[in-house]
This record gives C-alpha cells, sequence and structure tokens, in this order.
C-alpha cells in the first residue's frame, strides 16, 4: 500500500526527523510504498531572503563559508502551502496519511491537514500524540493516534490495511470508530532498538544534510543511537514519558555499538555524511565500555560529530575517548546560574563546581562548547538572570544558546502550575510567545528583553551594560542600539 508522511516544519528548519526516517525503511522493507510531504523547503509567500549578516548571534560567531542555506533556496519560487499538498495527494494517491507532531508544531500541521481533501484515513503520532492524546484524537479528520513508539505499531497498521484486516486492536493504537467513540489499545513492548533498520534520508531533499562548521560545509544530519533518559528535569516530559510507558521495559536504553557504526557506514556511503550530531538525551550517559567500542569503531570512519551531554556524566575517560573519535562540539545545560532554583525548581541536582569541573575536562580536550540556558523560570528574578550570565561569563563560554522556558504538557512545571496551553481561540502557544505564560517574577517583555540581549551581555565588556540594557526595549531606538552592539560584538569575536 502507498503510505504518505508528513513532516509539518517551519521553513529552513532542517533536519531529518530519525522517527520519519526509520519508519520509512521499515515499511520499505515490508514491500510498502513510501513518499513525503515536507513543509522546510516550501517557501511561503511573501518571505525575503535573509543575510547571514543580519544574524543576530552575539558571541556565537560562525565563521562564514562558501555559500549558505539561504543561497541554496534564494531561486525556489514561492509556494501556497496548502495547494502543494493538495497536489501531492493528487498525484500520489496514499492508502494512509501518517503525521509526527510535536507541541510547536500540531496546530500548523492540523491547518493544512483542514485545507485539503482526500479519502484515505490519517494517523497521528509523535510526543504531542502521546501527551495529549484526548486533545489530538478529537480533531474531526484524525481517524487515529499512536501512543509511544510506533516502530511495530505503523508497520502492523499498513498490513492490516493491506489485507482489509482489523486493524482495531493494535497495540499502541487509539482507533476513533464511525460513532466517535475511541477504542484505546493499551502498549506494548518497548523495540530492540538492534533490529531497527538504518534511517532512510533517500526520502528527504538534500538539501536537508547541509552542515557548515567552523567555516566549511559538511553533509550530515542527526543519529539518535537511545532512546528515553534517566532524568526527571521539570521542565522535560520524560518522566511523564515513563510513567506512560511503565510495564513496557526499560525506559532508557542504548543500541549496541555495532549496530551504531553499521547504520553511520551506510549513511557515510550512500549519502557522503560526514558531520553528525547524536540526538541522544545525553550522549556519554552510556557506560565506558560502551563509549570505547564506539570508539574503536567510528574512529575508522573519519567523521565529525556533536552532541549533548549533562555535566553530570563528563568523565575525563569518557571525554578523550569522544575526542579521539571525532567528536568537535558538545552542548552542556547549564539551565540557570542559580544553584537554588537549578535544584529546586528544575530538578537539576548539579552543584556550580562539578559544573566548572565538567566544562574543565571538555575545554581541556579542546572540543567546542554550547551552553543551555533558560530565563523566564518560575520564581525566577531579573538578578537571577544575570547570575546565568555571570556563569556563563565565568566558564568562559563563547557559544550560548538561551530559550525562553516553555513549560510543555506533560512537563512537571507544567502539571504542577495546571498550565494552560491554548489560548482563548483555542490555539496552542507557540514557542515564540513562551513569555506569555509568565512563570516568573518579570514582565513578559521583560524577559524577552533579556533573552534578545543575554549574549551581548555575555560577550561585550560590563563597562558597555548600561547601554545594552537600552537595547532590551522594542522601540525602534533599542532596536537600532541593538543592531549596533551587536556587529560590534561581531567585529570584536572576528
Amino acid at each position: 500500500m502507498k503510505i504518505l508522511f508528513f513532516h509539518p516544519a517551519n521553513y529552513l528548519e532542517i533536519g531529518i526527523p530519525q522517527g520519519i526516517a526509520i519508519l520509512s525503511a521499515r515499511l520499505k522493507q515490508e514491500g510498502h510504498t513510501i513518499d513525503l510531504f515536507d513543509t522546510t523547503f516550501l517557501k511561503p509567500e511573501g518571505y525575503v531572503h535573509k543575510n547571514e549578516d543580519d544574524l543576530t548571534v552575539g558571541p556565537a560567531i560562525y565563521k562564514k563559508t562558501p555559500y549558505t542555506l539561504e543561497d541554496l533556496v534564494k531561486d525556489d519560487p514561492p509556494v501556497c502551502l496548502y495547494e502543494a499538498f493538495q497536489k501531492k495527494i493528487d498525484e500520489f494517491d496514499p492508502n494512509l496519511i501518517a503525521i509526527s507532531t510535536m507541541t510547536t508544531n500540531h496546530d500548523f500541521a492540523i491547518d493544512l491537514l483542514k485545507k485539503v481533501k482526500f479519502s484515505c484515513p490519517v494517523i497521528v503520532g509523535g510526543v504531542h500524540a502521546t501527551i495529549s492524546p484526548e486533545d489530538v484524537i478529537a480533531e474531526k479528520k484524525v481517524n487515529m493516534i499512536c501512543i509511544g513508539e510506533g516502530d511495530e505499531a505503523l508497520p502492523d497498521l499498513c498490513e492490516a490495511l493491506s489485507k482489509g484486516n482489523d486493524y482495531r486492536g493494535i497495540k499502541n493504537l487509539w482507533v476513533k470508530k464511525k460513532d466517535g467513540s475511541i477504542i484505546k489499545n493499551g502498549l506494548g513492548a518497548h523495540v530492540n532498538l538492534d533490529e531497527l533498520p538504518c534511517p532512510d534520508w533517500s526520502l528527504f531533499d538534500s538539501r536537508h544534510l547541509f552542515r557548515p562548521y567552523e567555516g566549511q560545509i559538511y553533509k550530515g544530519g542527526f543519529y539518535i543511537s537511545s532512546r528515553g533518559c534517566p532524568g526527571g528535569c521539570s521542565y522535560c516530559v520524560n518522566s511523564t514519558l515513563r510513567t506512560i510507558s511503565k510495564g513496557c521495559g526499560a525506559y532508557f536504553r542504548y543500541q549496541k555499538p555495532q549496530t551504531t557504526v553499521k547504520h553511520l557506514e551506510e549513511l557515510k556511503t550512500k549519502y557522503g555524511a560526514n558531520w553528525l550530531k547524536f540526538g541522544d538525551d545525553t550522549f556519554l550517559l552510556q557506560p565506558t565500555q560502551n563509549i570505547f567500542e564506539l570508539h574503536e569503531k567510528i574512529k575508522p570512519l573519519n567523521i565529525f560529530f556533536g552532541c549533548s551531554v549533562r555535566p553530570d556524566t563528563v568523565t575525563r575517560e569518557k571525554v578523550s575517548l569522544a575526542k579521539d573519535m571525532g567528536c568537535v562540539a558538545m552542548s552542556v545545560g547549564i539551565e540557570s546560574g542559580n544553584e537554588e532554583i537549578r535544584r529546586n525548581i528544575l530538578n537539576r541536582k548539579i552543584s556550580n563546581r562539578d559544573m566548572e569541573g565538567a566544562f574543565r575536562i571538555i575545554n581541556e580536550h579542546d572540543i567546542r562548547i554550547s551552553s543551555f540556558n533558560m530565563i523566564g523560570l518560575p520564581e525566577e528574578k531579573k538578578g537571577n538572570v544575570f547570575e546565568t550570565i555571570e556563569f556563563n561569563r565565568q566558564l568562559k563560554v563563547k557559544s550560548a544558546n538561551v530559550y525562553i522556558i516553555y513549560p510543555f504538557p506533560g512537563s512537571r512545571i507544567a502539571l504542577e502550575r495546571h498550565i494552560q496551553h491554548k489560548d482563548s481561540r483555542g490555539r496552542i502557544i507557540p514557542m515564540s510567545k513562551a513569555s506569555r505564560f509568565c512563570l516568573s517574577n518579570m514582565a513578559p517583555n521583560e524577559v524577552e528583553g533579556l533573552r534578545k540581549t543575554f549574549n551581548l551581555y555575555l560577550s561585550l565588556p560590563k563597562s558597555l551594560w548600561p547601554i545594552i540594557q537600552l537595547a532590551e526595549g522594542r522601540g525602534k531606538k533599542s532596536q537600532m542600539i541593538f543592531e549596533n552592539l551587536t556587529k560590534f560584538a561581531q567585529a570584536r569575536e572576528g
């Protein structure tokens, strides 16, 4: 049968989703025909080309490359998204439309689905369907949802549909009957990660593989070698996902090194991948023996890679092995520079002293560090934001990512505070409007101003901080000051 995947991405938000890529490979193994509707490279009408010099990246200055992602799409014509979607449906004539959504793109996906005509059933999976199943299944055009992993559920569904068999009892599926009632099946056992095929990147536009790094352009994408996380951070949904999947097997698990390397070899051979980002929640959490085996097998591939790590998993031995097998970049979560907020609000029981030790080890191995920071946290004051800035300065961070906290459905922060994620129109509040949740002791405009100028405070001398403060506002004068300060910061770093 024919399955059409729908990837509802923001324009130029590159990165091949491993879930869809694995499911495509699985279904092709079963003899099904697969196609994809991906909005990543569909240029919206009225889009204005961005110059890389306009990037407000603070101290995270990226060396210029021979060409940019914007250059790759500059000649693409504007597209009406729903017309493009309808054309894909008409030409492919799918027997099933499969959509994977997150909270942040769910409304976008449903909006497009409502504007097109089709005669086949629709199934929605992904984190949002798992966390908010009642809301998702209530959508008129959604016939089924997949709770948790779909690696077995989707192939079982497609087999049943192709043979005309009853599929209403398949594990992990909620199925809407004609009368509107819902059949809610339980969850099956977690899949063995070593039995999954290599992700099918051929389904996606090759521009997804654009990977600039240190002035050079590489080819690559995300690869995830584990699933789950044993942590209980209050801003993350892992605790809820762990509870939902209780009884399905170990929540955190990882592939055997030989499986990971086999897939990486295939991705390099088929697609020329030579720069990868491990999308694991925390790459160094695996046992040292696993890291050692990965080192022995990945090093001959001569690839570069980046990864995310928790500070409390950093050891000299693991970092040394990672460096020697090709690791050039690590993303480390600071979250907040205030230990009390980090411990009591975020449930991150890591001291500043331990954090300093982890950064020291990574820096000793000449691995580029980018820090992950959040502001607008519950009970946070403006002074606490500057504690986070000061801590980044103390750690000599050169690449700081800062976000206004978004209380995702299913996170402890959202559950304990009974957060309403929809506005008065019934629309999910987007991440770009996260300040609207008003979790901190600061006004939304104040939080947004600090996010905007965070990297300027981080990179420029304190003597300029009074001027940076003027750039926090929204008016034309504030924006002019902000742009001039950003150019100054870029010139200093360049």
